[in-house]
């Protein structure tokens, strides 16, 4: 029997396994959801460990796993600035905004970043608002689908539209009955597999393992062997529109810090069961948070390691770990690829049928309905109904895959982020951010990240960038938050009173939120 039937044979009786306990969690958590609530938020249901493992994993995406070693494969140590800045921004934004969404989500019962955003400011626009344009989280959804798709293709060479169909019914099995239960509970399983393969890829790379000689300086010998641009001596690549210079750098930082806060992430806050564990679990959602995006590490070895070019970058992983180690081994690591795009993949799809079920259904179309029962019982239906919507809708769109992972799932994300940096993550801090700052914040970051990323501003050419777009308009968005709340009047002090309690003195504008 040769390697590469073995690697399939291992990735098979592996996946059944793993398969079959996610659709047990997804069970164990339908038996967990009794209304819509649950099924959205899992309100007040988690610990920090397993609720940190679960928003690691999801943060994590298969763009970690396989899109970021794939650019590392392709341009060497330069795209490194990627995994070493994204989580500073993404995790910097959670310690900022982590803490108000979760003690508004229980004061008011809110059960979406949109509507936390809407009781913030009293703005039907802006909940409104920010749930349709989270409708352009589609994208990321794709990705997910995408990447699920090659990690089959490359371990059991499976036929890619399968591989997508199979995703996409394990998905829809335990996301209807479970909701945020079952999210949660497989993310946090999905976690833990993802950091010990980070942590061994890590190890892999410090000591050179594979590369003649051993440890790094051989890996970046080899690696410049084949690419003499891509050394650990190279910086930044000139014309490259990411990695081209020290600004786009912090751009890309400045792009990631309202990452936290997008709705499949920003909803999981909501599931601790206590404030006073957050401490707990925001340090370990930064320790573990740096882990993870090791994995990009993994693309640079197996430039360094692989003989035979690859056909598409994305797929450096799986081929590594299938040149490296036994067919058990690597084929271990198509469970964990497959972690990490399932465990972003379902909060994802969670998030999104809430659109539907509770801040349009619920929150907009029944508002004025006296029944809550039936109004609570139509969201749960509709909640599911969306999920297998939103699956489908996915699926369609993912027969023409992108290029490139890590840059196709910013297609969506980076006007979201614009959107919520003024009314989330400043009203997080400031007190006295209004609701006529955050109208105008959101619209102007939403148009701004559009027109940027299109090149239509002049000497902002971001040349199809996206984290340059998302960060430019980010700024853009913050000032223009910050000058109109000190051109118009405060909100009322009885809704300042009610969001963040009195004020401790006079001279500070500091929320109690951030204390």
């Amino acid at each position: 029997m040769g390697a590469e039937q073995s690697v399939a044979i291992w990735s098979w009786v592996l996946m059944v396994l793993f398969i079959g306990l996610m659709i047990y969690f997804g069970y164990f958590g339908m038996r967990r959801t009794r209304n819509a609530d649950d099924f959205a938020t899992a309100r007040s249901s988690y610990g920090p460990i397993v609720l940190g493992l679960a928003v690691v994993a999801t943060t994590a995406s298969g763009s970690t796993f396989m899109g970021m070693p794939g650019q590392a494969y392709s341009l060497g140590f330069a795209s490194l600035w990627y995994p070493i800045l994204y989580p500073i921004g993404i995790y910097g934004g959670m310690l900022l905004t982590a803490r108000m969404v979760k003690l508004m989500g229980d004061k008011f019962g809110n059960r979406t970043i949109p509507e936390i955003v809407g009781e913030r400011y009293q703005s039907e626009f802006l909940r409104v608002g920010l749930a349709i344009l989270s409708l352009l989280l589609i994208y990321y959804i794709v990705a997910q689908l995408v990447a699920a798709a090659i990690m089959f293709e490359t371990m059991m060479g499976l036929d890619y539209t399968v591989a997508v169909w199979i995703t996409a019914i394990v998905l829809c099995i335990y996301l209807t009955m479970g909701g945020s239960h079952s999210d949660i509970l497989t993310d946090a399983v999905q976690g833990f597999l993802m950091l010990c393969i980070a942590l061994l890829v890590l190890f892999m790379f410090l000591t050179g393992y594979g590369v003649s000689g051993g440890g790094m300086t051989a890996v970046n010998e080899a690696v410049k062997a084949k690419n003499p641009t891509a050394g650990w001596d190279t910086l930044f690549i000139p014309e490259h529109p990411t990695y081209g210079s020290a600004w786009l750098a912090f751009l890309l930082f400045i792009a990631h810090i309202p990452f936290g806060v997008l709705p499949h992430l920003g909803n999981k806050f909501l599931a601790l069961k206590n404030s006073r564990q957050l401490k707990v679990f925001l340090m370990f959602c930064v320790i573990a948070g740096a882990v993870l995006p090791m994995m990009a590490l993994g693309g640079i070895l197996g430039l360094a390691v692989l003989d035979e070019p690859l056909s598409h970058a994305d797929q450096v992983i799986p081929a590594l770990f299938k040149e490296l180690f036994p067919p058990f081994v690597a084929a271990l690591l198509a469970v964990v690829v497959l972690s990490a795009i399932l465990s972003t993949s379902d909060g994802l799809i969670v998030s999104f049928s809430q659109i539907f079920a509770n801040d349009l259904y619920r929150k907009t179309f029944a508002k004025n309905q006296t029944d809550e029962a039936k109004v609570e019982r139509n969201a749960l239906i509709i909640g599911r109904v969306a999920v297998v919507g939103t699956i489908l809708l996915g699926v369609w769109m993912s027969y023409n895959p992108p290029e490139s992972l890590a840059i196709f799932l910013w297609i969506g994300v980076g006007g979201m982020m614009a959107g919520l940096m003024g009314p989330l993550a400043i009203g997080a801090l400031w007190r006295r951010a209004n609701k006529q700052g955050a109208v105008a914040s959101f619209i102007v970051g939403v148009i701004s990240y559009g027109l940027i990323y299109r090149d239509m501003i002049p000497r902002l050419e971001v040349y199809g960038n996206p984290f340059a777009a998302a960060g430019y308009s980010i700024f853009i968005a913050s000032f223009v938050m910050v000058v109109v709340t000190l051109l118009t009047k405060p909100m009322p002090k009885e809704h300042v009173e009610k969001l963040f309690g009195p004020e401790k003195n006079s001279s500070t504008n500091q929320s109690s939120f951030t204390s």
